[in-house]
């Protein structure tokens, strides 16, 4: 088996990967698509990228990507599979590892099983740039997704102009803060169909975020609520592939470029082998 020791020597000299979360308060806002448009055009950049879909019960990134994965992680976590048999390369240039379990599954198994992800895992790591993590609604899960959110560096909140959406999503945002974590936030508002009313919206809930939750919002952005979405879902392509020009393909390059740039101001606050450890719930 790889040594750990090893892997925990090289990696903290070796690797800076970035840490993108993609979630929401409430399901159905289209998260997973942002996530995976998002790995894709940052590996059009020449990034090397993980998109791990940790999306409970919801994990459909193969679809977004046209993969078909036949084991996940839970699979390596039971000792059936090697790393190398859940991770799937994409012609997209994005790799995908599915959790295949509740998030609470892998935060509660074995130390033996995850201290041998760890030493597997930071061997692959070490290669990639970022690691995507698309969440569920995460409002439910937020303790056993604690340690993703502290060492995230980019963290995407997606919501509609739904009140209930709306407060779902504050409330992850204020349970962030409450435990003092500070990632570069993005507030994306999708499915919009009044982008005036929309931008109301979304001017007040970014006061709201501000002002009550101290969360510093960095970006703020509109997806409108486009056929061509669905399109590229049904035909399993992305949609910054399938309708490059679109608004909301637009809108998740721009989410991809400012994260590109925050990458230029600097080394994340948390070492590289202390993110993945947190990742997994791996203490010590």
């Amino acid at each position: 088996m790889f040594d750990q020791a090893q892997a925990l020597r090289n990696s903290t000299l070796t690797n800076d990967v970035k840490i993108v979360m993609v979630t929401s308060g409430k399901g159905g806002v289209g998260k997973s698509i942002v996530a995976a448009n998002t790995a894709v055009l940052l590996a059009k950049t020449g990034k090397s990228v993980l998109l791990f879909d940790a999306d409970v019960g919801f994990a459909n990134s193969d679809i977004l990507l046209g993969v078909t994965p036949k084991n996940t992680l839970k699979d390596f976590l039971l000792n059936k599979k090697d790393l190398r048999e859940i991770i799937y390369p994409t012609k997209y240039g994005v790799w995908l590892l599915s959790s295949g379990a509740d998030v609470q599954d892998i935060i509660v198994f074995k130390n033996e099983s995850k201290n041998r992800l760890l030493g597997d895992f930071l061997k692959f790591a070490q290669s990639m740039d970022y690691i995507v993590i698309d969440t569920g609604a995460s409002m439910s899960y937020f303790d056993e997704l604690r340690g993703m959110y502290e060492v995230t560096d980019n963290l995407i909140l997606v919501t509609t102009c739904e009140p209930t959406s709306l407060m779902n999503t504050y409330t992850v945002a204020k349970l962030m803060a409450i435990r003092g974590i500070t990632p570069e936030v993005h507030v994306v508002v999708n499915m919009v169909k009044n982008v005036r009313s929309a931008r109301k919206i979304l001017e007040r809930f970014v006061m709201v975020l501000e002002r009550f939750a101290g969360i510093d919002v960095a970006e703020q952005h509109i997806m409108l609520l486009d056929e061509t979405v669905k399109k590229s879902v049904n035909n399993q392509v992305p949609l910054v592939e399938y309708s490059q020009r679109s608004q909301p393909a637009l809108c998740i390059r721009r989410i991809a470029n400012t994260i590109l740039k925050s990458e230029e101001l600097g080394t994340s606050k948390v070492g590289f082998v202390e993110k993945i450890k947190s990742m997994f719930g791996i203490g010590g």
